[in-house]
């Protein structure tokens, strides 16, 4: 009875040392919840109101620093923006789309042991969907500094690059 009893506080410990390990918030964790906030607000549905994209667009602006660099090479626009301008441009690139999906693929995250509040990103970013008139498909590689700043994870530098011109 006792090494049953033994057998069984054996196994809760473990399970209890997995899931706290599993679920313990990371800022790699944290991270990865930035980029799913991308792929979601990023995305629009065929019936999206005016109003909720605005908002879309406000909560993706949300996601930068004030200000942040970016750097987007084939629409020669480079600069260093403020939140709002960030938010202006969200609307203008959401506004090319009646549709459109994105999704965040080979995601690669390194936070620097130097300073562990700042963390570079990899990934290729996918948009597919409907332009006004016709079937749009765009991939990007997008290399971003995040910082994290009063505990949360803010985009301070992005770059894209269009896949095919690499």
């Amino acid at each position: 009875m006792v090494n049953l009893k033994t057998m069984v506080l054996a196994v809760l410990v473990v399970v209890a040392i997995v899931a706290a390990w599993r679920f313990w918030p990371s800022d790699e964790r944290a991270i990865r919840q930035q980029i799913a906030k991308i792929e979601a607000l990023g995305s629009k549905a065929s019936d999206e109101k005016p109003v909720e994209s605005l908002l879309r667009a406000r909560q993706l602006a949300e996601l930068f620093a004030d200000p942040s660099t970016l750097q987007v090479e084939h629409a020669n626009f480079t600069g260093q923006y403020p939140r709002k301008q960030i938010q202006e441009r969200i609307v203008l690139a959401r506004g090319f789309y009646t549709s459109a999906k994105v999704s965040v693929h080979d995601l690669a995250i390194d936070i620097r042991k130097t300073d562990p509040k700042t963390a570079n990103i990899r990934c290729t970013l996918r948009v597919k969907g409907e332009g006004k008139s016709q079937p749009v498909a765009d991939v990007q590689e997008l290399s971003a500094e995040l910082r994290k700043i009063e505990g949360d994870w803010l985009f301070a530098a992005v770059t894209l690059v269009e896949v095919l011109e690499r």
